[in-house]
């Protein structure tokens, strides 16, 4: 399996060695934050929208951040595999001009989330999908609107993130829009301050702009209705690949991710030491495209952000374009695991990439 790489925690490890692996055992998938990463998966959550989700007799809670958010939002939509083509392509075609200010960034954004969601909106919400939309409420002065003193506010933040994590609750709250009451499957959260809102036809595009409003790059969201009061932005700057003990009573977690490199929060990205709890991932069996398959990809990486400055429109859309033609081997590779003998000769430890 040199293209697909599987980590499981204690006890998804076990699970599989004992009893396989269905789609009847996922209680929970969960969606990254990482922006045109996603195009590493798409092949990915098709085979998992199309071959498992409507395979699973039971209500399932789908729980993402920024894109992560969008792609489980795909996911919740009556019919998902439309839903994430939507989404791909709508990322893939988005242009920008070559100074382009919030404003123009935050329009296209919010035609893109449009596009994905589709005319039926709120409305297209399955209800046997659980949909968990993370978004960041801001405190002090992560509050501010000017492009430079965010720039300011948000690096102060970073370098208080340098010395403790514990810092970040001083500057945000975990807002957490979930379009039924149910409870996520853990047994307690983190040092943040966490609320639970109801998703509703009123706060939708509300919630899922929220989740991808990166810092100086994209406006934040001012009061969406039902949710507490104040300034909204991207939900990876609390949860970017998660590090929340999520273990369901009966079943698993799903994670499908970009790379074999999971970071706590936004803030952690740069710093090689800070890396997601084992323990907190015991449940939970990591679905990922390996090194050696990262390596073949165009510039021997997935695409990021990064890639709007670094290269022109046309060839980053070739290369964005290779690396969704080529994830199609990931989805191949899952299938013949999933049907393959002996699953659990195929899984590494989760702490091969935990601390």
């Amino acid at each position: 399996m040199s293209d697909l790489h599987l980590y499981a925690g204690r006890h998804a490890f076990e699970h599989i060695q004992q009893q396989g692996l269905t789609p009847k055992d996922i209680r929970l998938i969960l969606g990254a934050s990482g922006g045109p990463k996603c195009f590493v998966l798409t092949h990915l959550d098709r085979y998992l929208v199309r071959e498992w989700l409507p395979k699973i007799p039971h209500p399932v809670d789908l729980v993402g951040s920024s894109i992560g958010a969008l792609r489980m939002t795909a996911y919740a939509n009556n019919d998902p595999f439309a839903a994430i083509e939507r989404l791909e392509e709508g990322y893939l075609e988005q242009r920008y001009t070559e100074h382009a200010d919030a404003d123009e960034i935050t329009t296209k954004t919010l035609d893109f989330i449009d596009g994905m969601i589709g005319a039926g909106g709120f409305a297209d919400l399955n209800p046997q999908r659980q949909l968990h939309i993370v978004t960041a409420l801001c405190k002090g002065a992560t509050t501010v609107t000017s492009p430079r003193r965010q720039a300011l506010a948000f690096g102060r933040v970073a370098l208080a993130n340098l010395i403790s994590r514990r810092t970040l609750p001083r500057h945000f709250e975990r807002v957490i829009f979930r379009s039924h009451e149910t409870e996520l499957p853990l047994p307690h959260w983190d040092d943040f301050d966490t609320h639970q809102v109801p998703l509703s036809a009123a706060n939708y595009r509300s919630a899922l702009h929220a989740t991808a409003a990166i810092p100086v790059v994209i406006h934040g969201v001012d009061n969406p209705p039902g949710a507490p009061l104040g300034h909204y932005r991207d939900g990876g700057m609390v949860d970017y690949h998660f590090d929340l003990p999520f273990k369901p009573d009966n079943g698993l977690v799903l994670y499908p991710h970009f790379s074999p490199v999971m970071k706590p929060g936004w803030f952690d990205k740069p710093l090689p030491w800070r890396k997601i709890s084992a323990e907190h991932y015991s449940h939970t069996l990591v679905v990922t495209p390996s090194p050696e398959f990262i390596a073949r990809l165009p510039y021997g990486k997935i695409p990021d952000r990064k890639d709007f400055e670094r290269l022109s429109d046309k060839t980053r859309l070739k290369y964005w374009r290779t690396v969704v033609d080529e994830n199609q081997r990931l989805a191949e590779a899952f299938d013949g695991w999933i049907n393959g003998n002996n699953l659990a000769d195929s899984v590494r430890p989760i702490e091969h990439i935990a601390r």
